[in-house]
């Protein structure tokens, strides 16, 4: 019934008889008795059992009226928040996608990752046969599924081209565990997951959408998977983009069908030191990941005891997704802990300026709050009236914010590695962006809103009363002050972060490369898709070889696994003569892979000791081997490398006889430590995936029309990809990683910069407002002009000093744990720490000078008449 009091009409009518009857009894019963006429009506609303609503409906009301009032404050205060929280936004989004966001699978927190690892590599996978087992002994989960990333060679139709694509291959209860149910169609059967069984494949939604049309009769159609034809079961929903971050598989085929796609001759199944699947497993109703953990451990510990030639020192453990990720890419990680903490410091500055602008603001609404008080506002009501006033900048802030985030995202999406197929971050504006912005407006509300909301209620209104709105004098502004260092501080700590990643940046620009890159171009192709048996994968290469080196503008070919700085870097296992493991460990996993006897000469990699590959190191003759100055260093500290012997995948592996010492370079990044190397002969590790290297007389990028046509010369459902010029994946992977750096880096710190000499700008210009009387005597007594300017820029530079200072000792303790997470990055140099306070001391200087300008344009005489 008591809505009834909400109708409009119903409400007017209850008011005006109210307020008629109340005035009546005032009359009668004098004020001394019934008190103010407000306070009356206040009470008895409160009787009406919705006087919070209605309270709440009136304090946005005046909350409104409030801000149209002052827009410039206003205005001020959204885009300084609207700056802070779309930069938050925007690197929340990077972090999300990186660490935070769930699988796109039904109830992801029951999802955890299971995961086969020794010593000697924590991040390694699980073989089918251990994961078999495993799924059938387990209780703590209701299902286990597997997996493996792959690319294939994929033609729609018969009559197009195959191209590379991402794909994975899976158990026949991957779709079952994981909850996706796809949109057309059906999943995998059990009997499709066998070696034997039919040749069946999903695609994604966005495969089915680009390549079919999203024609709802693609079930039953054929599609051509490394040469050999598919049939279409099922589509996966528009939602799931795979399991794995930066790439999106677009095929999805059983994982009994991994040994027809790769052409090998044994089954990789039954292979159980073969350990390449990442396994996912959803909770059992009632267990918890530490009773899951437990029975993995104590499963993992007898298939160690059971199988001790693949398992030994091997451990079954069950970990988070989050963990999962944390562990696979630290660097990342640390870059994500990075920019999430400078753009916090961001918005405390952004928080601090407001609060000051507030601050001031509510000492000229002396006067308005001291007629409320004294009219029967209680405190806590003004109070709630401000934080309202705040709430609903901070509001406005977080919206106007999103825009700031998405032009983030953008700059963010264009930071990708080069690749075919191409891989992506996945950064978005999403619905969790817009929450994560909302939050960060209300946490930033209750940061700025609450303190000046209460010094503000706390105001004596006899005192205020009796002095007037906006009361003339100096005032305490310790607080203010306060909050302009800060504000300074935090910005150098901010700037000085940019600045090391300026010096890292140019550090990149003039540093010179481990190999050549000029007039060089790559090309990875496999002819393993296409089903050549490791010989016919020799005679290809070894035809495209002759073929490329005979074309017009060739000066030089050569042939690697993998090239410096390429994303798809490749390991190898090996036991150095002589060296001691720690216990537990067995082997060492290290860089390296095969190359051909050309390979140092046109990569113009140094050999320092020793001798390079040559054309008699073939099959069947003296196996060989070359290793960087690591490597040596490292397993054979103090010795001759030359004539060591190391032996290939463990213990019992073939052995291969080190004749080089290569100089150590960087291989997965232009800033990492030195990472040991190590160089095979081709001819004696032949691989079915290998990259070209073409050196040529004129530009690189013009070879690559050649270079397609010798591939289709020779056989044209050979895929072809990641054919660039070595100089743009350089370009890509060394400085333009740094310059990605630099670039949110230094956003980061030009927003802090601006934010910082706003809030000092706003407290000088506020403190000449309360003294321009005072300034007009100081000239009236015989100041000169100059002397109020610089009385007034003094200040301004004396709080900029205090946050120099004070930044400069936050600095001591940030920039070396940036340099520790960022090799490349080095300590802060001197030029660093003289230009940034420099900088500082510049901007508060300009900032501080208008003000200053307005100070010393007082009139004298008017300000003699007012004392």
């Amino acid at each position: 019934m008591r809505l009834k009091y909400l109708w409009p009409g119903r409400r007017r009518r209850e008011e005006r008889e109210m307020r008629e009857e109340l005035a009546a009894l005032t009359a009668i019963a004098g004020s001394r008795e019934l008190g103010n006429l407000t306070l009356a009506m206040e009470d008895a609303r409160a009787n009406w059992g919705w006087a919070w609503l209605d309270g709440i409906l009136a304090d946005i009301r005046y909350a409104l009226r409030g801000v149209r009032r002052q827009p410039g404050f206003v205005a001020v205060a959204v885009v300084s928040l609207a700056l802070a929280i779309g930069a938050n936004s925007a690197i929340f989004s990077f972090a999300d996608a990186l660490l935070l966001r769930p699988l796109p699978v039904r109830n992801p927190a029951a999802v955890l990752d299971v995961t086969s690892t020794t010593p000697d590599n924590p991040l390694e996978g699980m073989s089918f046969p251990d994961y078999r087992d495993l799924r059938e002994k387990s209780r703590s989960f209701s299902g286990l599924a597997a997996y493996r990333l792959t690319t294939l060679a994929v033609a729609a139709n018969s009559e197009a081209a195959a191209q590379i694509h991402f794909a994975n291959l899976v158990s026949d209860n991957f779709f079952a565990v994981t909850g996706v149910s796809p949109v057309v169609g059906r999943a995998f059967l059990a009997e499709e997951a066998e070696t034997s069984g039919e040749p069946v494949a999903m695609i994604s939604y966005d495969f089915w959408q680009q390549n079919c049309g999203g024609d709802h009769g693609v079930i039953g159609r054929s599609l051509r998977i490394n040469g050999i034809a598919f049939t279409i079961v099922g589509v996966t929903p528009a939602g799931f983009t795979g399991l794995d971050r930066f790439v999106s598989p677009n095929i999805f085929v059983p994982l009994g069908m991994g040994q027809r796609l790769d052409g090998l001759a044994t089954d990789p199944l039954e292979d159980r030191g073969r350990h390449d699947l990442v396994v996912k497993g959803r909770l059992a109703a009632g267990a918890s990941q530490e009773s899951a953990q437990a029975e993995m451990a104590t499963l993992g510990a007898a298939l160690e005891r059971e199988y001790g030639k693949t398992n030994r020192n091997r451990h079954v453990a069950v970990r988070t997704e989050l963990r999962r990720r944390m562990q696979q890419t630290p660097q990342l990680l640390a870059l994500a802990k990075m920019m999430m903490g400078l753009v916090a410091l961001i918005l405390i500055i952004a928080c601090s300026n407001v609060a000051n602008l507030l601050l001031a603001r509510g000492r000229a609404r002396s006067r308005e709050i001291a007629i409320r008080l004294s009219i029967g506002a209680g405190r806590k009501r003004v109070v709630r009236q401000l934080m309202t006033e705040s709430l609903m900048v901070a509001v406005a802030g977080g919206i106007a914010g999103l825009a700031v985030a998405y032009g983030g995202i953008l700059l963010l999406q264009t930071m990708s590695v080069p690749s075919d197929p191409p891989s992506a971050l996945g950064v978005r504006l999403d619905w969790r962006v817009v929450e994560f912005s909302l939050l960060a407006a209300v946490g930033s509300c209750l940061f700025f809103g609450l303190v000046p909301a209460w010094q503000t209620a706390r105001t004596d209104f006899v005192g205020a009363l009796k002095a007037g709105d906006g009361a003339s004098g100096n005032g305490r502004t310790m607080g203010r002050d306060a909050l302009v260092v800060v504000q300074m501080a935090l910005a150098m700590v901010v700037l000085i972060a940019a600045g090391m990643f300026l010096a890292g940046f140019r550090n990149m620009l003039v540093m010179p490369s481990d190999f050549r890159t000029d007039h060089l171009i790559s090309m990875e192709t496999a002819p393993a898709v296409v089903h050549y048996t490791r010989d016919q994968g020799q005679d290809f290469y070894r035809r495209l070889v002759e073929r490329v080196r005979g074309t017009t503008g060739v000066v030089g070919v050569a042939m690697a696994e993998s090239i410096p700085l390429s994303p798809s870097q490749t390991f190898v296992s090996v036991v150095p003569e002589g060296y001691r493991f720690p216990k537990g460990s067995e082997k060492a996993i290290v860089l390296g892979g095969p190359v051909d006897a050309g390979y140092f000469r046109t990569m113009k990699v140094e050999i320092l000791s020793g001798r390079a590959f040559t054309d008699d190191d073939r099959a069947g003759s003296r196996r060989v081997a070359i290793v960087n100055q690591q490597f040596a260093k490292k397993y054979w500290p103090g010795q001759e490398a030359i004539g060591k012997r190391i032996r290939l995948g463990n213990a019992d592996g073939p052995a291969a006889e080190v004749v080089g010492v290569a100089k150590t370079g960087h291989y997965l990044s232009v800033s990492e430590t030195p990472s040991p190397y190590v160089y095979l002969a081709y001819e004696q590790s032949p691989r079915m995936r290998m990259t070209l290297i073409v050196q040529s007389s004129g530009d690189a990028g013009g070879m690559a029309a050649a270079l397609r046509d010798a591939v289709r010369a020779i056989d044209g459902n050979v895929p072809v990809f990641n054919l660039r010029p070595v100089a743009t994946l350089y370009e890509s992977r060394a400085t333009g990683t740094w310059l990605n750096y630099f670039q949110m880096v230094g956003t980061m710190g030009f927003i802090g910069l601006a934010l910082a000499t706003a809030g000092l700008y706003g407290l000088i210009a506020y403190t000449v407002s309360r003294r321009v009387k005072e300034f007009g005597i100081r000239v009236a007594v015989g100041a000169s002009r100059r002397d109020v300017v610089w009385l007034v820029e003094r200040r301004g530079l004396l709080l900029a000093g205090v946050g120099i200072a004070t930044g400069a000792v936050l600095t001591k303790v940030t920039a070396p744990m940036l340099a520790a997470n960022f090799p490349g990055l080095g300590t802060s140099s001197a030029m660093v720490y003289g230009l940034v306070p420099l900088i500082l001391v510049g901007v508060s200087a300009a900032a501080s000078y208008v003000p200053a300008r307005r100070a010393a344009g007082a009139d004298p005489l008017r300000a003699l008449r007012e004392e």
